[in-house]
């Protein structure tokens, strides 16, 4: 890349509109609880969090108790 090429949108992980459990692979629908008894996104999830919620990120459960969150 040349000296005057810019890169625009960056990667900078996912955000919580992104880790919606409505996305998931393992998504049952609307009307059914899921499947699984540990989040699959847990730690994506959390890092959003932080990312987005930094100060607030001592008070959240960590990855193995996060529950999904339909």
């Amino acid at each position: 890349m040349g000296r005057n090429t810019r890169t625009y949108n960056r990667w900078q992980g996912y955000t919580l509109a992104d880790c919606n459990c409505v996305y998931c692979v393992y998504y049952p629908g609307k009307k059914k609880p899921c499947p699984l008894d540990v989040c699959c996104c847990a730690e994506e999830r959390r890092e959003a969090f932080l990312r987005e919620f930094g100060w607030f990120g001592d008070a959240l459960p960590g990855e193995e108790t996060m529950p999904c969150r339909v």
